[in-house]
């Protein structure tokens, strides 16, 4: 992979109109969703390493909103909870919050404060002893020394990793790794209404400016900043022609790996 793919790119600060903090719902909800992925995750690698003093994690792609501190609330639950049922002692945790330089972590480090209310707030049991660190920096390189890190947590971050630009026109040149399911692999869900529609004006605005929050920049790159307003004014509208008409489901992908 070339350096020339590593292009700074990233999402919509709190200053912009449309920010990633204020339109960040969905990615609240994969999140959600995918606890129990994450939950088998983490007791699996604890079952390994136990008993440890610090447990060290890295989020890579960590988000400047409200999302920001999930992953490792999330964490720090489990964790607590299997060192309670295991009858061990909780280690420290250790977060790396990671993205590039041009992130709004200022939006994140005036979170801590927050986050650490909420944890005093809780009711229950001790927490595990937690202590947030931020990371800036690109994942196309090295961010931590080796062997430093027990687990590492990315969500909807990938599609950073490459534009696939080739020297053809702008529309064919611009390329992003997603990847969405065919009809013939699609399933159907347990929702019992199968004819809900939506508003279409309120929806398709709702979709476009989620879509802008993440994409704006690399958008602007490619095509050029002049062009974005009535590209997402077009996309909201047919994106709540649709929504008008038939429900539309969202599939995301979940890869756990760990090594040998």
């Amino acid at each position: 992979m070339g350096m020339a793919s590593a292009i700074v790119h990233c999402t919509n600060s709190t200053d912009k109109p449309i920010s990633y903090a204020n339109n960040s719902s969905l990615q609240k909800n994969v999140q959600s969703k995918t606890r129990s992925f994450l939950e088998d995750a983490i007791k699996d690698m604890l079952n390994k390493i136990l008993p440890v003093t610090c447990i060290k994690v890295a989020d890579l792609g960590c988000a400047s909103g409200p999302n920001a501190f999930l992953p490792t609330y999330e964490i720090m639950n489990i964790t607590t909870r299997f060192c309670q049922q295991s009858h061990l002692d909780s280690p420290e945790l250790q977060v790396f919050l990671n993205n590039l330089p041009h992130n709004d972590f200022n939006t994140v480090f005036r979170s801590v404060p927050a986050f650490h209310a909420r944890l005093l707030e809780d009711k229950g049991e001790p927490r595990v002893p937690c202590f947030i660190i931020g990371v800036a920096g690109s994942f196309y390189q090295r961010l931590f020394s080796s062997k430093s890190i027990h687990f590492v947590h990315s969500s909807y971050c990938l599609h950073w990793l490459s534009k696939g630009l080739v020297d053809e026109s702008d529309v064919d040149s611009f390329n992003m790794p997603y990847y969405f399911l065919c009809k013939e692999e699609d399933f159907e869900d347990d929702d019992c209404n199968k004819h809900f529609v939506f508003g279409k004006s309120k929806s398709g605005k709702n979709v476009a400016y989620c879509v802008r929050a993440v994409l704006e920049y690399m958008l602007a790159d490619h095509f050029g900043g002049i062009i974005i307003d009535e590209l997402f004014t077009r996309y909201a509208q047919h994106v709540g022609e649709h929504l008008s008409r038939e429900k539309t489901k969202h599939v995301s992908i979940v890869l756990v790996m760990s090594k040998k």
